[in-house]
């Protein structure tokens, strides 16, 4: 067994963090809605992802001889930025759902998101393809795949800033509570930013000071792990404390569920499969319903008009009836 180094202990103080941030993330997933549209089940998955790369690293200890653990270790590293990403993009698209009217706010969240989505997710594969091609651990940040990888990082990053500062000076519009997202994205910007700072030197500098394998530990952990650290600590008591959608809204069942829908809030129980189902039908007669409302009681007000004038024009008669026999 060898002994504990810089490095390991760093591990070490991941797996104790992201522990307890797996569970509450998994919490708050289930508390509004763990779609992929929500932004909270990436951040679970990103906790995932750090715990698994800290065990690994940890099991070195043990056995330093383990190149696959030391690898994974690696890889997961590597692979963090990208539910990191996710886990911002889904959070600002249930903001901008609340900030954008119908059918703008559908649009945005099935459309402009997924835009967004995809270079981040070619990322991702990227990196996985460039890490498991690598010759040793030290060559990863070194591979083409890699380099690309983190500039589409770089691109999702940029639009994520500009998503978020629009949202930011609209969030007086916001609705239903969602002002608290956009404050949450704003703050951790420049915690991601400094994270893919890093991986930018690691990939493209000479300076050894940032290899993922020789370089400097200090360096990792203030440009690295305190950095992704700090996202976490603050989309998670974010979550805790953001309210859901009450069940009994101010515009009904149908306009609730249609709510959760279009910004991915379904967990379990009313917000399950038949509340998901529901949702998108009523989304889909929304509009219709309103038009048949609109034409009956145009139609209602109609009919009361023109039974008021026949009563104003058959009453005149008898009135001078009245008269005349009077006379």
């Amino acid at each position: 067994m060898g002994h504990v180094t810089y490095p390991d202990g760093v591990a070490i103080f991941q797996l104790v963090y992201y522990s307890p941030c797996l569970f509450s993330s998994i919490y708050i997933a289930w508390k509004h809605g763990a779609m992929k549209s929500s932004g909270w089940i990436f951040l679970a998955i990103f906790c995932l992802i750090r715990i698994v790369g800290s065990t690994a690293r940890i099991a070195t200890i043990v056995n330093p001889d383990a190149k696959t653990a030391y690898t994974i270790a690696l890889i997961t590293s590597v692979l963090g930025l990208s539910p990191l990403l996710m886990a911002s993009l889904g959070l600002i698209a249930r903001a901008y759902y609340s900030l954008l009217k119908q059918p703008w706010a559908t649009f945005f969240s099935f459309v402009v998101v997924k835009i967004v989505h995809i270079p981040a997710v070619i990322a991702l594969i990227l990196c996985i393809v460039g890490a498991t091609n690598a010759t040793s651990p030290a060559d990863i940040d070194s591979q083409s795949t890699v380099h690309i990888g983190i500039i589409l990082y770089t691109v999702v990053l940029a639009m994520l800033t500009f998503l978020t500062l629009v949202a930011y000076l609209a969030h007086r519009r916001s609705e239903r509570g969602e002002g608290p997202l956009i404050l949450a994205v704003s703050a951790a910007l420049p915690f991601i930013f400094v994270r893919l700072l890093y991986s930018l030197l690691a990939a493209f500098s000479k300076d050894p000071a940032f290899n993922p394998v020789t370089g400097s530990t200090t360096v990792s952990l203030f440009m690295e792990v305190l950095e992704e650290m700090a996202v976490v600590v603050i989309y998670i008591a974010t979550g805790l404390k953001l309210a859901t959608v009450a069940a009994g809204a101010a515009d009904g069942a149908g306009g609730t569920l249609a709510y959760r829908f279009g910004r991915g809030d379904f967990g379990t129980g009313k917000l399950g499969l038949l509340s998901l189902g529901s949702a998108a039908f009523q989304a889909f007669n929304r509009s219709h319903d309103e038009e048949s409302q609109e034409k009956a009681s145009s139609e209602s007000h109609h009919q009361r008009r023109r039974r008021s004038e026949r009563h104003h024009h058959g009453s005149r008669p008898v009135e001078h009836h009245y008269e005349g026999h009077r006379r």
